[in-house]
Parts: structure tokens; sequence; C-alpha cells
């Protein structure tokens, strides 16, 4: 089944999809996610900050539209996010990034958007779905392709060796947290190297609930305006 988190029109039908094959789902991954330089405004096909509309937008229409399924047994969610939330702020009037500046951190701002969307997930399905938050840590993959320049691959190559981690090892704590029976009690958390993670960032209960609305809002206006222009097409 195709997925693309950066369509709210793929993501509507790759729920349907799954939900006429399994009428109960286990385990949630959320594990997508893009980098770009901030250097120009790229926008989903939604009209979505690119980041916030994949990492953290997509991920939250996905798993609202599969919440029947995940809460029709003991389902887990996982959310991964990144030790960049840290760097990362949540601006509630201006989520879209309409206004940038050269600090502005995209990748970091929607990685705390994660976070923030799994606690207030746990909050909201506390006794029906476990929700965990992971860093994978500092993996070796192409999330970054866009933002690397090639000659600093050369800068990045010798570190990388000695202190980077391989798909596989980046992929043990989301394991563990999908998989691990001492978890089942668990939810709301942040994990990273298997074990529970101290965040350095502040973290405010209703900048968790202001950002659920305002991210259900805006998927709301997206797909009314699409389906406007549908109706217009036709």
């Amino acid at each position: 089944m195709e997925l693309d988190l950066a369509s709210l029109q793929s993501i509507t039908k790759f729920s349907e999809e799954i939900k006429k094959q399994f009428p109960e789902v286990n385990i949630l991954v959320n594990n997508a996610g893009v980098s770009f330089p901030n250097t120009k405004r790229i926008e989903t096909e939604d009209g979505f900050e690119i980041h916030f509309g994949v990492n953290h937008l997509g991920h939250f229409y996905l798993t609202n539209l599969l919440l029947d399924v995940l809460t029709a047994g003991s389902a887990r969610v996982v959310v991964v996010s990144s030790s960049l939330h840290e760097k990362g702020e949540i601006n509630l009037d201006d989520l879209n990034s309409l206004s940038l500046t050269k600090k502005t951190n995209l990748y970091a701002n929607s990685k705390l958007a994660n976070v923030y969307f799994a606690q207030e997930l746990a909050q909201r399905t506390k006794g029906k779905i476990n929700v965990y938050t992971c860093c994978p840590g500092w993996v070796y993959t192409n999330l970054f392709r866009h933002s690397i320049k090639w000659y600093h691959y050369f800068l990045i190559l010798p570190v990388a060796f000695f202190f980077m981690r391989s798909p596989k090892q980046g992929a043990q704590t989301p394991l563990y947290c999908a998989t691990e029976p001492d978890l089942e009690k668990e939810t709301g958390l942040i994990y990273r190297d298997c074990k529970h993670y101290s965040s350095r960032a502040i973290f405010y209960s209703n900048i968790a609930a202001q950002l659920w609305e305002k991210s259900d809002e805006m998927i709301k206006e997206a797909l009314q305006k699409h389906n406007r222009h549908g109706d217009g097409d036709s």
C-alpha cells in the first residue's frame, strides 16, 4: 500500500485500505520524516510547510484516522522524534511558518510538535492504547540529504564512522517501545537508548491541547478546500 504523508488524500486512502484489511492494529510506528534547508519555503500539496506538514500533521492525521482500529485492541503508538526537539519552538500563532527567520529551525520545531502530539494523544487515549515518544539517536541515513552539501560529506564521514549509528542500531529504541513487555503500563513518556529520557525541554499541557486543536482545524480546512476545488472541476 502506498502512503505519502505530504498528501492528506493519500493518508485518507491509505487509512481506508488499512481498515478494510485489518479490523485491529496492534502497533503503529510514526517514523517518517523530512529535512530541507530553510533557505526557501517548501510546501506539501495541501499548502503546509513541508516539515510541519509531513513530520507532524501527516502522523497526526494518520493516527487519528486509525484510532478506531488501534483502540480495538491493546495497541501501541510509537512517535519517533529526535533530541533536536529540545531546540524547537511551537508558535501557535504561526504553525504553518509563514514568517521565517534565519534562526528558525523547522525540523526541530516539527520534532517538538511530535513530542507534544504524543503527550496529548496519551492523555486522550489513557487506558485504551499506550503512546511512546522515542529519540533514535544520530543515525546514518539519507534524512538530511537535502540539507547537506556534497563537500560536507568529506567532513562528516570521519565523524560519522565513529559516532553515528547504523539504521539497525537506530531502530532499537523504536522497537523497544513497540515490543518491550515492561512498558505495558507506561504511556506518554520519552525514551532514548532503550530507557527513559529526561528532556531538557519544558512542556506545557495547554500548548499540547492547543496544538492538537489547531492541527485538527488546519487539516479540516485543507480537506474542505480540496473538496471545493474537486466539486468545481467536476
